[in-house]
């Protein structure tokens, strides 16, 4: 792991803005050492996300929707996608005498580093052999090339070229100002990517400043409504198998072969997702063999079609999330105004998910297709998340003096949030969100069969399911007990806070 000195947080002080002629009472700029509330959003996903992944199967109300419609599942990687632009508007800088292009290259570097990551984690590195052994093996005829760190790389090198090198309008504060266009990647001194302007240029509004980066948003407008196009107006050929009448999931093993046939607990739509344009595109680009869903017209293997969720067509529709995250981040990053940032926020927040519920009269929420409505609705929901964090836990100056001592509570009754946050990287890969460590664990056996005699399975056969005796009102497997797999995940999340806090204390990050 690579441990980084994290600079030491300070509390946020109170500042003047040069210039700005406001007093502390009117919400005016302040200076935070460390966005808290972006740390709490950032755990507060990953604690989500682990919940819904180990227990989905047992509680379908919180798993992802099979087809149309929203669970909690599906806010996930929304909010990864709009946390991760929001924080691009801190990080991504061009500094005095560095060019543009060695931004965009670490950039690059960065997004590079992601995608193979998730290549090892969700690509299939990690298995388990027909005896029950764990094994580390990469099959690069069966490897999944799309996952979640792999979708996140590819916006981010998206947006971060987008950012670096679209031109801005500038208006100046001319009686007669005209726009013009200001190209980035000058070798002068630069500021901040969200803060590059001239003495001369007025202040910027959150929404004059999507006015300033028209050229930017017209560009990832035009790379969303590809990925409608694709994903609404490519119909698959006659005659391919994912339309067919009936279809069968399909299920690889360990030695390259499979099966397939009926499964009575598998409740995705795979008629939808196979005959859909996305899985005809992406079964044709990355393979049948290398997405996420596989299946069959007949119950005999090898599949015949296939479906990602996270696949190359509905990413370039998914690239809009990081992109409003940006914008939220550099409205902020702008302004280092409370009152303006806020408004920003909660009139663009709710405006998005109002716009998001009118389309569903058209197109309904859909995760797995990425639709207009569900891209909308997410990025407005995430940007309202943010902005009442933003509030309670790092705009606490600004607040009435009756409500700051609610504040701070909350802030301590959040920490352990900001903990995980902090470390999210860690906590995604070790956790049962990716399942190294338990993979790890498991390797360490006491005999045939290898999946029963090990720590894991100890802790939740024996400790959850007899001496605890949830198993009582289950009368299943631990696999499909929902209180015993809920019991474990909690487990497990306070385990990784109390782990979190320690190395949030010893100032220890994992950065990627």
């Amino acid at each position: 792991q690579q441990q980084q000195q994290h600079q030491q947080e300070q509390p946020p002080q109170q500042t003047e803005d040069s210039g700005s002629g406001n007093n502390g009472n009117n919400g005016n700029s302040k200076a935070f050492a460390r966005l808290v509330g972006l740390d709490m959003m950032r755990g507060l996903t990953m604690v989500v996300m682990l919940v819904v992944d180990y227990t989905g199967a047992a509680f379908p109300s919180i798993d992802h929707a099979p087809w149309d419609g929203v669970h909690l599942a599906d806010f996930v990687m929304p909010w990864f996608l709009w946390v991760s632009g929001f924080s691009m508007s801190i990080s991504l800088r061009v500094h005095s005498g560095r060019r543009t292009f060695s931004v965009f290259r670490a950039s690059l570097s960065r997004a590079l580093r992601l995608f193979l990551l998730g290549l090892l984690l969700q690509g299939g590195w990690l298995t388990m052999s027909t005896e029950g052994l764990q094994a580390l093996n990469l099959d690069l005829s069966t490897v999944r090339w799309m996952g979640i760190l792999q979708r996140i790389a590819l916006a981010f090198a998206i947006v971060a070229a987008l950012e670096l090198y679209m031109p801005q309008v500038v208006t100046t504060t001319d009686p007669t100002p005209a726009p013009m266009m200001r190209e980035r990647g000058s070798e002068e001194p630069m500021l901040p990517t969200s803060l590059r302007q001239s003495p001369a240029v007025q202040p910027l509004s959150g929404f004059r400043l999507v006015w300033v980066n028209a050229p930017a948003w017209s560009a990832i407008l035009v790379i969303v409504c590809v990925g409608i196009g694709l994903t609404y107006g490519v119909t698959p050929p006659g005659g391919w198998p994912g339309c067919a009448a009936t279809v069968f999931p399909c299920e690889a093993n360990f030695s390259g072969g499979g099966q397939c046939g009926p499964e009575p607990h598998f409740v995705d739509r795979l008629d939808r997702m196979g005959c859909s344009g996305p899985g005809y595109i992406d079964s044709t680009i990355l393979g049948i063999r290398h997405v996420y869903h596989k299946g069959s017209n007949m119950p005999t293997w090898p599949p015949t079609f296939g479906f990602d969720p996270e696949g190359l067509v509905t990413t370039l529709s998914a690239t809009f999330s990081m992109y409003f995250g940006l914008h939220a981040g550099k409205v902020w990053q702008t302004t280092k105004n409370v009152k303006i940032s806020m408004l920003h926020w909660f009139s663009l927040g709710f405006g998005m998910m109002l716009v998001g519920f009118i389309l569903t009269a058209w197109v309904p929420f859909n995760k797995r297709l990425w639709s207009p409505s569900y891209s909308l609705f997410m990025a407005g929901n995430a940007t309202l998340c943010y902005a009442s964090l933003f509030w309670l836990v790092d705009a606490t100056q600004s607040q009435p003096i009756c409500l700051r001592s609610v504040s701070a509570w909350l802030r301590t009754l959040f920490i352990p949030l900001q903990w995980l946050g902090a470390n999210c990287i860690l906590f995604f890969v070790f956790s049962d969100c990716s399942g190294v460590l338990s993979f790890l664990l498991s390797s360490i056996n006491w005999g045939h069969p290898y999946t029963e005699n090990n720590i894991v399975a100890w802790f939740q056969n024996d400790v959850l399911m007899r001496w605890l005796d949830l198993g009582a009102s289950c009368g299943t497997t631990y696999a499909r007990c929902g209180p015993a797999l809920m019991v474990f995940v909690w487990v497990e999340i306070v385990a990784w806070m109390s782990i979190a806090g320690i190395l949030y204390r010893k100032k220890i990050f994992w950065k990627i």
